[in-house]
């Protein structure tokens, strides 16, 4: 298994990974993945490589957190708020990888590079964001393990955007039942 940066020639591949683990739509514009500014895409690949696992992180601008979170977070830590202001606060925005291949490491991998993807870029503070619902698995003690701490949890974070109908969400029953978890890391 390797890490590689995010290709066109990996854009299906990703949409369909995408759509079977967090929901048919996940990304409203596939042609739109990896080209903003400040941003990371990386891939896992296997040995035949094909694509098993992705991740996603940036380095927001400065004043950029409350836009990110759609101002639901009414507490934020100072270190964070100083991070934000200053424009060196970085987002690990989305961890994916094919349920089949999980309890491999590949997540691990994925987040141990965009976090120093990110550092690279001028970040010193970083935020990580997870969906969690009734299928994915459980990231605390990895997050710790990497020197993250718990920050808080937003239940109505994926809601929202599942019940707008700008994705359908892969754990939906008769509604959303998935939550944005948040950790928070200090990294200087």
């Amino acid at each position: 298994m390797r890490i590689a940066e995010y290709g066109a020639e990996n854009r299906d591949e990703l949409v369909a990974l995408a759509d079977a683990v967090l929901g048919e739509g996940f990304f409203r514009n596939p042609a739109e993945v990896g080209r903003s500014s400040n941003a990371c895409v990386l891939v896992a690949l296997d040995k035949d490589n094909r694509l098993v696992g992705f991740i996603r992180g940036r380095l927001l601008g400065a004043d950029g957190l409350s836009e990110f979170l759609e101002n639901r977070v009414p507490e934020v830590p100072e270190d964070i708020t100083q991070a934000d202001a200053e424009g060196t606060l970085g987002v690990i925005e989305t961890v994916v990888v094919n349920p089949e291949c999980r309890r491999q490491g590949i997540g691990t991998k994925l987040l141990l590079v965009i976090h120093d993807t990110i550092i690279g870029m001028g970040a010193d503070k970083l935020i990580a964001t997870f969906k969690r619902g009734p299928r994915e698995g459980y990231v605390d003690t990895l997050m710790e393990k990497l020197d993250f701490q718990y920050w808080t949890r937003l239940p109505t974070y994926w809601q929202a955007r599942c019940e707008r109908g700008d994705f359908v969400c892969a754990g939906r029953d008769a509604k959303c039942n998935c939550e944005a978890v948040l950790y928070r890391k200090k990294v200087f």
